[in-house]
């Protein structure tokens, strides 16, 4: 009984050693941020005074005021409808033709996905290029078959800023939801599309009875990437309009840097922050917890 202890003993030793780093380090790094952020969010700080001001809820209430905070919320909400749908239903409809067999199958892989590879600064730049209002590819198109009236100035109209830049990430991320679907239907076994095929189901019975049910392994991963990036959009929209024209197409990322590193109000900041957060657990993780349940059952059947 004692060797079994002292086994007992040094095998949980053994676990907890094993698991102590990853414990640190989950703490220090997502723990730590999270705890820091809240406490930072009850106090009013301009990131050098030596003492930092309680206020409690009042940055939370400040901002739940401010016009511009409730358009950040709203324009994130839209960019996940928005990723939700739209690079996500592209890029299933190339892989979709693509796993048909076409000619050239390799190169159209490359073109596809070659955008994801860019960063996302560079997509800035090509896209500000692109929708430069005078000299730029579009409008430089537009005038060329003669349909330049509908130019527009695509990046300092806020009526159709955000539209603009949707489409410089939908070109940008469909990428990465076609590579994962057409890996997807290239795992379907064979023998079921055959089957439905024998049965005398049509090419769009066959993907939509067949190929998209077992496809929901690539579909959570895409649609939950999808989402986590539309919530912590960041990088294209500063780059693009730092959040302009008029706060127009500013998200709750570009407003936190903006009252952080811009008027140095690092309390109103942390606040934007612990709402990001709330707001991204409410939205996805249900849907997370719903398509893990859906994987199971389709395993099950």
């Amino acid at each position: 009984m004692a060797l079994r202890s002292l086994m007992s003993n040094r095998t949980t030793r053994t676990h907890l050693a094993f698991l102590a780093l990853p414990v640190v380090l989950f703490v220090t790094f997502y723990i730590y941020p999270i705890v820091s952020s809240i406490h930072l969010s009850l106090h009013s700080w301009d990131g050098f005074s030596p003492a930092m001001r309680w206020v409690g809820l009042q940055n939370y209430a400040t901002l739940l005021g401010q016009p511009r905070f409730i358009n950040a919320v709203f324009n994130n909400i839209t960019w996940v409808v928005f990723m939700l749908v739209v690079p996500t239903g592209i890029g299933l409809l190339l892989a979709a033709l693509l796993d048909r067999g076409m000619r050239g199958e390799g190169v159209f892989r490359i073109i596809f996905f070659l955008p994801f590879t860019i960063p996302a600064v560079a997509v800035a730049a090509i896209w500000r290029w692109m929708y430069e209002p005078s000299n730029g590819l579009l409008t430089t198109v537009l005038n060329l078959i003669g349909l330049g009236g509908l130019s527009q100035n695509w990046l300092g109209d806020p009526n159709i800023v955000n539209f603009s830049l949707m489409g410089a990430v939908a070109w940008w991320t469909t990428g990465f939801a076609f590579l994962v679907f057409f890996a997807g239907l290239r795992n379907i076994p064979t023998e079921c599309i055959e089957a439905s095929r024998i049965e005398g189901a049509t090419p769009w019975q066959t993907f939509w009875k067949v190929s998209f049910p077992l496809l929901w392994p690539s579909t959570i991963i895409v649609l939950g990437m999808s989402a986590i990036d539309a919530m912590r959009l960041f990088d294209v929209v500063w780059a693009m309009t730092k959040g302009g024209p008029a706060y127009s197409s500013e998200v709750l990322a570009t407003q936190m840097y903006d009252l952080a590193f811009g008027r140095f109000a690092m309390g109103q900041a942390s606040a934007v922050a612990v709402y990001l957060l709330i707001i991204a657990a409410v939205i996805i993780m249900p849907y997370i917890y719903y398509m893990s349940n859906r994987v199971t059952e389709s395993e099950a059947e």
